[in-house]
């Protein structure tokens, strides 16, 4: 026994076991201790009695046979926990036992929801009949507009729903991360969502109970909407859409549709953060698809910053080279008259041409022309020659 617990209460000693048993998270402390048991019956069996850094490496070695990385790394992130708060070793200082986690991890790539893009969403609001699927267009339309996930969107209380006619503003009380965030549904998507309310049962205590109620022959009744019936809408919808591999779209979709759709109109890190209640900006990337719309995009900046062909160049390749007497035509022009230079009507000279022979006094008369030049790109340079 340590010196500390010989000169602590013994009852004072009880408190701060129960307050550490506390330290694990509540929904996943089973999780937790499933896999504390699990490694200690290991220790067992193998008759190992200590908890060095040797005896963790021999069992992730183990376990890395039937275990893919991500659940490796959850594993050991219980493991880490678990085995600080029962016998105060701290795992994470084996630096071994790290780079053997991150060695099998190399190469992985972990599998991820598909997500729906703003033209399949587009699609599927405006053709999908409301008898049978306005249900799921609320539930696609909270989870697009606030990047929720599905326990969020099934923990939206009536009272979270605040109806200003023009808008919904949505509180999300209860997050995975403990904080709350809002935000707002409007424009087109308001009076969807004011449809589905009409419907639902008024009067009484409605106001707590959760907002999504289920939905049949056009009326809601008084039944919530389970948490995987909210985590199907993506593959239904996918079906109705006639989008291959359905089952891809999982309940995760609908916030990492989101996010891709936030960041592919223009947000940056910070807006995507706060839209999503995301505080490392690592994770906060995981949730952007590799979209095809971003990789256009990088690939029109790309080009056009090495920009190969020079305009001025090729002109003369593609268009017809006007005669110089044209342009002395123009220029002499007296004031309110106008010339007009079309795109098919590029003005070349060829730099062959002796520089004395268009010189042009193209203000005789003390005139203004005006020059008007209609989908083309223009060159002027101006040479002074004394006379």
């Amino acid at each position: 026994m340590s010196s500390d617990c010989l000169c602590t209460p013994p009852e004072i000693v009880d408190s701060a076991k129960a307050a550490t048993k506390n330290l694990l998270p509540v929904k996943s402390r089973e999780r937790y201790e499933i896999n504390y048991d699990k490694f200690m019956k290991w220790r067992t069996s193998n008759k190992i009695q200590s908890f060095s850094e040797n005896v963790l490496l021999a069992y992730f070695e183990q376990l890395s046979i039937t275990m893919k990385p991500s659940t490796l790394w959850a594993t050991y992130s219980m493991l880490k926990s678990t085995i600080s708060i029962n016998h105060d070793i701290n795992i994470a200082s084996y630096s071994k036992l790290q780079a053997l986690l991150k060695r099998k991890s190399d190469g992985f790539k972990s599998k991820k929801s598909k997500v729906l893009n703003s033209q399949q969403i587009n699609t599927f609001l405006k053709n999908a009949p409301d008898r049978k699927y306005l249900l799921m267009k609320v539930i696609l339309i909270f989870g697009i507009c606030g990047a929720c996930r599905r326990q969020e969107i099934r923990n939206i209380k009536t009272e979270d729903v605040e109806n200003t006619g023009k808008s919904f503003i949505v509180k999300i009380v209860e997050s995975k991360t403990k904080t709350s965030r809002s935000f707002v549904i409007s424009d087109e998507f308001y009076p969807i969502c004011k449809k589905y309310l009409s419907l639902r049962p008024s009067g009484g205590d409605t106001n707590k109970l959760p907002f999504f109620l289920n939905y049949i022959n056009e009326k809601c009744t008084k039944q919530p909407v389970g948490i995987n019936k909210i985590g199907s809408v993506p593959k239904n919808i996918a079906e109705f859409l006639g989008l291959p591999n359905k089952e891809l779209y999982t309940g995760h979709c609908l916030r990492r549709s989101s996010a891709t759709i936030l960041v592919d109109a223009g947000g940056d890190l910070l807006a995507l953060k706060r839209h999503g209640g995301w505080k490392s900006s690592t994770i906060a990337e995981g949730y952007v698809d590799d979209s095809l719309k971003n990789k256009e995009d990088n690939a029109s900046k790309i080009t056009n910053a090495i920009n190969i062909f020079n305009k001025s160049e090729t002109s003369a390749n593609v268009y017809p080279a006007r005669n110089i007497d044209s342009i002395l035509a123009n220029c002499n022009k007296k004031s309110g008259e106008t010339s007009v230079f079309n795109d098919s009507e590029t003005i070349n000279v060829d730099q062959s041409v002796n520089n004395d022979s268009i010189i042009v006094n193209c203000n005789k008369e003390n005139a203004n022309p005006s020059l008007t030049f209609n989908n083309c790109t223009v060159t002027i340079n101006n040479y002074y020659k004394e006379m």
